[in-house]
């Protein structure tokens, strides 16, 4: 059960000061005395009202919001966002105003479409922190009260403080720490998963612990903040509120900056490097960012060459701005906005498929993840207990006889749902664990009478309901999670308690559940309740039956059943014989081994084992043994047989599991649960295979001993760690981390915080995980399942490969604009330089016209072989192979674009036309007009080249004419808009002369039809070269891959050596 190793009690623990003795181990009335308090008086109203003055409200600090002047900080620190900004200020200085304002407002819109993104996740996670219990139920007393008892009243949680009594009952949240109070208590069980991960409720009891270093998950006599009763009611003293809580104590560990040592100087310098987006980001935002810099300082030199074709002596403005134009044409001006509105679009997408996106950043790492560590409970399984075997004894007179009959009950998606098949199976068919048919079934009317006899032990003995929420809907269950899987199985086989307890002429509709019912004379009322007791791990009950027909009036010679279960070895020492329908066994020591034995092959199959039993002893001797201590009450029962409960594994896991594994990404499981169990749970999913290693498989204790020189030493990490502390999952991550993978942790609990927070990517649970959790993730999964989150890697996937398509295509298009600006330099009048495309035409074609192209590249549909492709192809874009594919794309166009405005200029007036250089500055006259045509053309075929360009960069290798072109309406409507945007440019006064530079052309629309098919026809003969280069490629690793170990993870594989 223990869950903290002493080590980290210590760091988190903060229960008491230091300087005092930890409550668990003092006793209940020293505590009370210290607060002054009566467990059954509570505190005065003005004790209360002096203490709330003290120690503030109960409740935690919230997590730092970033303020909206941070968000919009860090986006304005962004390296693309600064680059423009200082091409802004050199174009206002030149008093350009139209490039300057088409400049400012695209900083503006970058800012704005991050900054709103941003904003909206913050908001999103607010809107999903859960409340918590917003009401306590307190004992207090007014000062002049001279009664013996208090008034129990309901308070606000934050209202409650230190030496408060708490009533706490089934189904409460816990509001503070608290100590249980010695006297007051009955049957308690609380569910601590959120604080220790275990699955279980841990059973509570009064008496002092002696250990001072005891773990939370160990000290059994206190409650704390935030965990559920599950069972029972008790009355506590309030020990610990607010951040003084071990919740809080979690969440102030993980709000310590790590920095805090660091020097000031260091400090500032990695402030620096955070704000200019070369560190504290994502590999992809620093590999851009370093991207945007080179780009900045190749944009001054190529500006300087501008200014250098005037010999520096009276620079014009025209040469200036044209020196502006070409450094912008370099620079991706649109990337940011176009990556801010595919990660806020994927983000959106995400959230319809219950994946949270807090930090948008967190898509894009997704893309290149390696391991996915999760967690088991709620997480891969349903978090709901489920009773999936039961055994019943039939004989033991030979060895090799048949020792008893093995039932598999089915559990739907539901696990509440009171109905389902039961299949009785072969006993020693070990594999027959699921594939349960209407065939197959065994009717609850055919059932033996030893299997009745266990199903009514089963629901009578049990303080557990479940009901229908609604018609039709979903069904709900209050109370121990082990009850509550006894009974629904109770249901399923016809003996549901509503049916057992209530009269037949009472038993209504609603009241009866839609399994088939076996036949009940009359109806059981108890007599007697022994709960659970974590001591002797058992618990008992006894009953009479009430109004049975034909039934002897003469109590003599009538019965009262009396029913047990708990612990195997715990009943077993109670038993004296096995009851095998209406015969009874002596309870041989063979007999028990055989017990034994069938115990063990249950709990190898992962599954939590207890033994009910039964007696009956007559009528007329209730009140003896309502009197009668429970030591005596408890012997000379019958085994009736065992049952194996588990939490079962979500239907999606498994395939979730399997898609992992295909795309070569690890799942590991890092649980609270036994070993035993998460091995189990893990195969069933496929995490594990059957014939795994040892190694595959280890305790937290374990991997807590060794040095982080012996983790690395290992030849793999486990696959499942069991016993899971929260220092054992961080260590485990930074394990991960040494070994250059990244990593997704999933968790709900607050002690899953500190992993999510170290993790590459952190996803928390939405409906059941803890407010620390989420505030710890960077992923919020609102439906708490596992896989959801391979559905947000398979996303991530997708968003990297459409990043690497418009990013091609956009910096492609920034090689053409740049190779026609430089090399028409080249082009001289009276010894200046002509100018090819207008400065405002470069910028309009860089900002405004590629952008929504590259946008609608970047929410392409997610390819069918994205889950198939290794995370190495997804880790870095800048690959030799892209690289060749954006020079190759780029300097073609500008290569058609510069011919072509040679042909206009040179070619149609045999080179003898005189052309002027003032038409750089705009002047509308007839020497103009031949470059004004020529500028025409070139702009209309780079443009329409472009839009050609954006089809092939849907796919790096396949041909066009193989693509499905229709599946992007997005990028069908852009570039046929934008492509009719040339007309307005070429055609339409004033916007054509004074802004663009540019006039009508006729006969040149021939040659840029002609331009834009001789690059439609070279980008498919690049692309079937790249097809033959990469066939040869992979028939070269066919050929290694025959000769030594495949590279590719197959789906039945054990998982990577890693």
């Amino acid at each position: 059960m223990t869950m903290f190793s002493n080590k980290q009690t210590e760091k988190f623990s903060s229960t008491e000061k230091s300087d005092q003795t930890p409550a668990h181990v003092r006793d209940s009335s020293d505590i009370l005395h210290e607060h002054s308090v009566d467990p059954l008086l509570g505190l005065s109203f003005d004790r209360v009202d002096q203490l709330q003055k003290e120690f503030g409200p109960n409740r935690l600090r919230p997590p730092p919001k970033p303020s909206l002047l941070k968000i919009f900080g860090t986006q304005l620190g962004n390296a693309m966002t600064l680059v423009l900004i200082a091409a802004m200020a050199v174009s206002f200085g030149t008093q350009d105003w139209i490039e300057a304002g088409v400049i400012a407002a695209l900083v503006i819109l970058n800012v704005t479409v991050g900054f709103t993104q941003e904003w909206k996740a913050e908001k999103t996670v607010a809107a999903l922190e859960s409340v918590g219990s917003p009401v306590a139920v307190v004992v207090r007393h007014d000062a002049s009260n001279k009664g013996r008892e208090g008034k129990i009243i309901d308070v606000q949680t934050d209202e409650v403080v230190p030496g408060d009594i708490m009533m706490v009952k089934i189904g409460d949240i816990i509001p503070a720490d608290g100590r249980v109070i010695d006297n007051h208590i009955s049957n308690l069980e609380v569910d601590e998963a959120l604080l220790t991960g275990e699955s279980l409720p841990v059973s509570k009891q009064t008496e002092t612990l002696d250990d001072k270093t005891c773990p939370v998950g160990d000290r059994i006599n206190m409650v704390f903040s935030g965990s559920q009763v599950t069972k029972g009611r008790a009355r506590c003293v309030v020990t610990s509120i607010g951040m003084k809580t071990e919740l809080g104590a979690i969440s102030e560990a993980l709000a310590t900056k790590a920095d805090s040592k660091k020097r000031g100087w260091r400090r500032f310098w990695e402030k620096t490097q955070v704000f200019l987006g070369v560190k504290g980001t994502t590999p992809l935002q620093i590999k851009l960012n370093k991207l945007a810099y080179l780009l900045l300082v190749l944009a001054i030199i190529f500006a300087i060459v501008v200014v250098s074709s005037t010999g520096y002596v009276d620079i014009p403005d025209s040469t200036a701005t044209y020196a502006v134009a070409t450094a912008i044409s370099l620079l991706p001006a649109s990337l940011i906005a176009v990556v801010s509105l595919t990660l806020a679009t994927s983000s959106r997408e995400l959230a319809k498929r219950n994946a949270l996106v807090r930090k948008m950043d967190a898509i894009e790492t997704l893309a290149g993840v390696t391991d996915i560590c999760s967690d088991k409970t709620g997480t891969i399984t349903v978090g709901r207990m489920v009773l999936k075997k039961a055994w019943v004894p039939s004989r033991f007179e030979a060895p090799d006889t048949k020792v008893g009959q093995t039932y598999a009950v089915e559990s739907g998606k539901d696990p509440y749902y009171p109905r389902g098949t039961i299949q009785a199976q072969d006993d020693n068919d070990d594999d027959n664990e699921s594939g349960i048919s209407d065939s197959d079934a065994v009717h609850v009317n055919e059932l033996d009478s030893s299997f009745q006899e266990l199903v009514q032990s089963a629901a009578l003995n049990n303080m557990a309901t479940i009901s229908a929420s609604d018609e039709g809907g979903d069904w709900d269950a209050q109370g121990d999670p082990t009850e509550i899987a006894l009974q629904v199985f109770s249901h399923k086989a016809g003996h549901g308690k509503p049916h057992l307890t209530h009269p037949p002429k009472h038993r209504t509709k609603k009241e009866d559940h839609p399994a088939p019912k076996a036949d009940v004379d009359g109806h059981f009322e108890i007599l007697i309740e022994h709960p659970f007791d974590s001591s002797i791990k058992r618990m008992t009950t006894a009953w009479k039956l009430v109004g049975a027909q034909g039934g002897d009036d003469d109590d003599s010679k009538q019965h009262i059943f009396i029913y047990m279960k708990g612990a195997v070895e715990r009943v077993l020492e109670r038993c004296t014989h096995v009851s095998i329908g209406d015969k009874s066994i002596e309870m041989s020591e063979e007999a028990k081994d055989d017990i034994i034995k069938k115990m063990d092959q249950l709990a190898a199959e992962g599954l939590r084992v207890l033994a009910l039993a039964g007696r009956t002893d007559r009528l007329s001797n209730a009140q003896t043994v309502k009197e009668t201590k429970r030591d005596d009450v408890e012997n000379c029962f019958g085994l009736l047989g065992l049952v194996g409960i588990f939490d079962p594994p979500r239907p999606e896991s498994k395939g979730a599991v399997y898609d992992s594994r295909r795309a070569s990404i690890v799942v590991r499981m890092l649980t609270g649960d036994h070993a035993a169990t998460a091995a189990s749970i893990a195969m069933s999913v496929g995490i594990l295979d059957k014939n795994h290693s040892k190694s595959a498989v280890m305790t937290g204790q374990q991997f807590d001993a060794m040095t982080d020189e012996e983790v690395d030493a290992l030849e793999e990490l486990p696959v499942v760690v069991a016993r899971c502390a929260p220092e054992t999952k961080t260590g485990f991550v930074d394990a991960l981390h040494r070994r250059k993978r990244l990593t997704v942790m999933t968790g709900d609990g607050v002690n899953d915080s500190p992993a999510l927070k170290r993790a590459d990517v952190g996803v928390a649970m939405g409906l059941n995980g803890s407010d620390v959790a989420k505030g710890a993730a960077d992923i919020v999964l609102a439906d708490d399942n596992f896989s959801t989150c391979v559905r947000a890697v398979r996303k991530g996937r997708s968003v990297f490969t459409n990043l690497s398509k418009f990013l091609v295509y956009l910096l492609a298009s920034n090689v053409s604009e740049v190779l026609v600006l430089l090399v028409g330099l080249a082009v001289r009048s009276d010894g200046d330089a002509v100018y090819p495309i207008s400065p405002v035409g470069a910028l309009v074609i860089n900002t405004l016209t590629i952008g929504p192209v590259a946008f609608a590249l970047g929410v392409e549909p997610t390819a069918d072989d994205t889950m198939l492709q290794p995370p190495s192809n997804f880790f870095t874009i800048f690959t030799p192979r892209w690289f060749m594919d954006l020079f190759a794309f780029g300097i073609m166009a500008g290569a058609l674009c510069f011919a072509n405005f040679i042909i206009v200029i040179y070619g149609r007036n045999d080179g003898n036309e005189d052309v002027s250089a003032s038409c750089n500055e705009g002047a509308v006259n007839s020497e103009c007009e031949v470059i004004y045509r020529a500028r025409a053309a070139t702009y209309a075929s780079l443009l329409l080249m472009l839009m050609v360009l954006a089809f092939d960069c849907k796919h790096s290798t396949r041909s066009v004419f193989k693509m499905n072109l229709l599946d992007n309406k997005l990028l069908i409507w852009s570039v046929a808009l934008l492509s009719l945007s040339v007309f307005p440019v070429i055609y339409i006064p004033v916007i054509k002369d004074r802004v663009f530079q540019v006039t009508g052309i006729g006969w040149e629309w021939g040659m840029i039809a002609a331009t834009v098919l001789v690059y439609f026809g070279y980008l498919e003969v690049y692309k079937a070269i790249k097809r033959l280069y990469e066939r040869r490629l992979m028939r070269n690793s066919d050929l290694e891959n025959s000769n030594g170990k495949e590279i590719r993870m197959a789906p039945t594989m054990e998982p990577n050596t890693v």
